[in-house]
């Protein structure tokens, strides 16, 4: 009788142990697409919630005094603006850059602050805007919900600044943070002119890529990062905003890979046990196989192929139940992609490992003498 046909009857004749088997595996693999595919949607939710709190990095030229900068006097220190395309044609540990030049002005007998921004420059340039890198357009300006308020403005409305005339194309929801609220915001290079400071700049924004150091480090190896590109700036970490994204994202990290591991252990101990006892259930048969000139490979491949067979099908049904179930339970509000590296690496992995947890029971039979196999009594 050829290896194929033994195998389906072998199958056959333990088809209790086989599917329960096949259910560890599928359970196993389905557990883990659905860990793994949800994980990945928790984790691009996170970085969309974080991402909708706003930058959190600011970064001044050198010599800044931060307690005047937070009492609106930002001085007369500035940096080129050419630092911004510097930064983001670099590879430093932050993204989404936006210059920005700034000064605390009075408009009609309230106080502002004009506030001129560029696009957002990115490493890619294919990056969605941060939801407050504004894209002003040249002659207008954007009003925080504060000044709106203050100088009694709409959308449509004009404003004279330093004599120029200037549309208000929007009215900014209020952040409740100051000073966002009573910003003037106008397009940087129109403000520029205004103040007669072309070229320059005073502040960058920007929002901090996922490092893999511990919050401690996190902000020295921005800072580091940074002044390899540019030298001697000041990097301003908005503290809250910076070490949130980056616990919530190592929680969920840590949360996915400490689950994953118990679900990687509790199936390994389920296939050793559920091959062992298989074999020693089928300890006398083996010394059959033996008696009748059947080679010990040809007997473990046997075992070897029922374990593939089994563990493939259990590897393909828990991939597509996994991912379903990963549909079902996704409550990220972001869409659930297919993670095909898993996947892949499932139905080409789960066979080899599943030999690997079930080989040992087999070698440990086959290591035995005959005349002690023959001995035994069917299970």
């Amino acid at each position: 009788m050829n290896l194929p046909r033994l195998i389906l009857r072998e199958i056959q004749h333990t088809r209790w142990n086989t599917l329960l088997c096949l259910v560890t595996v599928l359970a196993a693999v389905m557990i883990l697409v659905t860990m793994v595919t949800v994980n990945r949607a928790s984790v691009d939710s996170m970085r969309v919630l974080m991402k909708e709190m706003g930058f959190n990095l600011l970064i001044t030229p050198p010599g800044t005094d931060l307690s005047r900068y937070q009492a609106l006097d930002f001085q007369d220190i500035e940096m080129p603006e050419e630092y911004v395309r510097r930064m983001a044609n670099s590879t430093i540990l932050a993204r989404h850059f936006v210059g920005k030049y700034q000064q605390t002005i009075q408009l009609h007998g309230r106080m502002v602050v004009l506030t001129g921004v560029l696009p957002q420059a990115s490493e890619s340039g294919k990056k969605k805007p941060m939801p407050t890198a504004y894209r002003v357009p040249r002659g207008h300006v954007y009003l925080g919900s504060a000044a709106a308020g203050a100088l009694d403005l709409e959308p449509g409305d004009s404003l004279e600044i330093m004599g120029r005339s200037f549309n208000v194309g929007r009215v900014l929801d209020q952040v409740g943070v100051m000073p966002e609220d009573i910003r003037v915001f106008a397009q940087l290079h129109d403000v520029q002119e205004l103040l007669g400071r072309e070229g320059k700049i005073n502040a960058i924004d920007a929002l901090s890529c996922q490092c893999p150091v511990s919050a401690e480090d996190l902000v020295a190896a921005l800072t580091a990062s940074i002044h390899e590109v540019i030298p001697g700036v000041e990097v301003q970490p908005y503290h809250s905003i910076l070490l949130t994204r980056h616990q919530s994202r190592k929680m969920i990290s840590t949360l996915a890979t400490v689950t994953l591991a118990l679900v990687l252990v509790v199936a390994a101990l389920a296939i050793w046990g559920l091959t062992f006892m298989n074999v020693r259930n089928r300890r006398r048969e083996i010394g059959v196989y033996r008696a009748l000139g059947l080679p010990d490979l040809r007997i473990a491949m046997l075992f070897v192929g029922k374990i593939i067979i089994y563990s493939w099908v259990g590897a393909v049904l828990g991939c597509i139940l996994g991912y379903v179930l990963a549909l079902e339970l996704n409550m990220a509000g972001v869409p659930v992609k297919r993670p095909w590296d898993l996947i892949t690496g499932l139905v080409i992995g789960t066979p080899l490992a599943t030999i690997l947890f079930g080989l040992g029971p087999v070698l440990s039979a086959l290591m035995q003498e005959t005349n002690d196999l023959m001995r035994e009594k069917a299970g």
